[in-house]
């Protein structure tokens, strides 16, 4: 299905999209192929074996992102309505890293390479947008890598807390899709959930969390 005004409103409504000039970005994507999809639930979006270059966006419905290790898979994302995937390796031969899965019925919006590179072109706040946003990215997985690698249940997930950036802090993942995030059993995340809560750390009301001083909080564990 081609690219229809409600899909373009929300692609704009997103912050790498909405520098764009709305009229020009929308005749240059329908002109480039940009198309709607539905992918239903356990439908493969995106693979180390795709061969098409393409940034995605959700426009609804959930999925996960997740290592390729098919003994040992690890969630590094979840996504819903508005999430942008693909832009790392758009412009590179390297096959995509992980894998992308719908988790529940999606409709996703895909823009192809050609119509990206016309608009990064084309488009100088784009195209510095676009730096940002790859940035970000980066800092991402840096900050997974931490998680992955700090050591006790409890030093991963006072950085996963810490790295949120508010407070309080309502958990945007489910108990088990933390536990995967995180690399660790859900007995061992209650029991990292009751330390950090029984130092002082963390006061929890409901799925509500308030951190209490989360400098010294990453100072106690490690």
């Amino acid at each position: 299905m081609e690219l229809t005004s409600k899909s373009a409103s929300m692609l704009f409504k997103h912050p790498l999209f909405r520098v764009l000039d709305k009229a020009s970005a929308e005749r240059t994507l329908k002109e480039c192929g940009c198309y709607e999809a539905e992918q239903k639930a356990g439908d493969v979006i995106l693979s180390p074996q795709s061969t098409q270059k393409t940034v995605g966006i959700i426009l609804s419905g959930k999925a996960s992102v997740t290592t390729t290790d098919d003994r040992r898979s690890v969630l590094l994302r979840q996504l819903s309505q508005g999430d942008v995937f693909g832009i790392a390796n758009l412009f590179t031969k390297e096959p995509y890293v992980s894998m992308i899965r719908a988790v529940s019925t999606c409709r996703v919006l895909y823009i192809p390479e050609e119509a990206m590179r016309r608009l990064l072109e084309s488009d100088r706040n784009f195209y510095y947008r676009y730096l940002e946003f790859l940035s970000s990215k980066i800092c991402f997985l840096n900050k997974k890598i931490g998680y992955l690698t700090a050591g006790s249940p409890e030093r991963r997930l006072a950085l996963y807390l810490a790295s949120l950036g508010e407070n309080p802090i309502k958990l945007p993942l489910s108990i088990s899709a933390l536990c995967e995030v995180l690399d660790t059993s859900r007995t061992s995340l209650y029991r990292a959930f009751d330390r950090l809560s029984e130092d002082g750390f963390l006061q929890k009301e409901g799925r509500v969390f308030h951190l209490i001083d989360s400098e010294a909080m990453l100072r106690a564990y490690h």
